[in-house]
């Protein structure tokens, strides 16, 4: 059986380093962050490091959270090898990484071995990354939705979970709770939702000989910025939001087919969650090759998000984009 570690002081690196490089927009507003951003609003609560969590990108959608309180380490839809294809028709689409297996190259056995939970939010590929999963060790526990649980089974995971709308496991000798909410709609109208998910840490109430008092964190996350208000609504407070904040779209005009919708939907999402954090997932930051690029477009501004934020009433949100891919960023609640 594999046991979910204590938490740890250390880290490890594993990737292999050569020119790092990132979008100039994005790193244009992450440069630029500190000199354009709206302070948050004045409050009470004390941030520690102790009760939060340690964010690593990997590009589009793949990311590790580490639970600092507990040491639970999750990796969520991992593409950490070769390009992207949807049902393996590159003559059509071909999605490529701007840094992860160009000037980061990962060691994907090392990433195995740092991976407490492996989580699917959907069996698209995108999302259950073929290349990536037939490589990746198979002795490591998956948590993911019906349709991207049968997938890993079909590759020979041995340890699959299911979560599916509305239910909650808990995994690590029950330190980490996930709960799958309703997310995006990816297909036609009738088509059954994704899932979203929330991550919550589960502590003993404990106090330092300071005072202070150490609490479990929670995050949630979907990838499409899509979801149902009820479904979110009864999740409550959340420490951490991770979402898109800008839109793709496939197609033109109004027929164009929202393939995230962060423009759309991120504020109603954050005045559910009355989240402390918003990391943005840059999940359309990618090159696009084949027929269906021309049809792919962007809308949305991540430089005005945080004014966005101040006039819908969300100034105490604070607005965190991650560190370049493959380096860590700790984000204190």
């Amino acid at each position: 059986m594999r046991m979910c570690p204590r938490a740890s002081q250390h880290s490890s690196s594993f990737i292999t380093v050569t020119r790092p490089h990132r979008s100039r927009r994005v790193a244009d507003v992450v440069a630029n962050a500190a000199s354009h951003a709206t302070s948050p609003t004045p409050s009470t609560h004390k941030t520690s490091f102790s009760h939060g969590i340690t964010y690593t990108s990997y590009e589009i959608n793949t990311f590790t959270i580490k639970f600092n309180a507990t040491g639970v380490r999750v990796l969520v839809d991992p593409w950490l090898v070769g390009d992207l294809t949807f049902a393996e028709q590159d003559w059509l689409y071909r999605g490529k990484k701007r840094v992860i297996g160009r000037t980061l190259r990962v060691d994907v056995s090392q990433v195995a071995s740092e991976t407490d939970v492996l989580v699917l939010t959907q069996s698209l590929d995108d999302h259950a990354h073929l290349p990536t999963l037939r490589v990746f060790p198979k002795s490591v526990p998956v948590v993911a939705n019906p349709s991207a649980a049968a997938i890993a089974r079909s590759l020979g995971f041995t340890d699959v979970r299911v979560v599916d709308h509305g239910q909650s496991i808990t995994v690590c000798e029950g330190r980490l709770k996930i709960t799958a909410t309703v997310g995006a709609l990816v297909g036609p109208p009738w088509s059954k939702r994704q899932n979203g998910l929330v991550f919550q840490e589960v502590v003993p109430p404990a106090t330092s000989p300071t005072g202070e008092v150490f609490r479990g964190s929670s995050v949630y996350f979907e990838p499409h910025c899509d979801f149902d208000a009820q479904s979110v609504g009864r999740v409550g407070k959340v420490d951490v939001v991770i979402s898109p904040i800008v839109t793709a779209l496939l197609g033109v005009g109004a027929a164009a087919y929202p393939l995230t919708q962060g423009d759309m939907n991120l504020l109603q999402l954050l005045k559910l969650l009355q989240p402390q954090v918003l990391v943005p997932l840059l999940n359309s930051e990618m090159e696009h090759e084949g027929p269906l690029r021309v049809l792919i477009q962007e809308r949305g501004d991540y430089e005005g998000v945080r004014q966005q934020l101040v006039k819908a009433g969300l100034g105490s949100v604070r607005l965190e984009f991650p560190a370049p891919p493959g380096e860590s960023m700790a984000i204190a609640l």
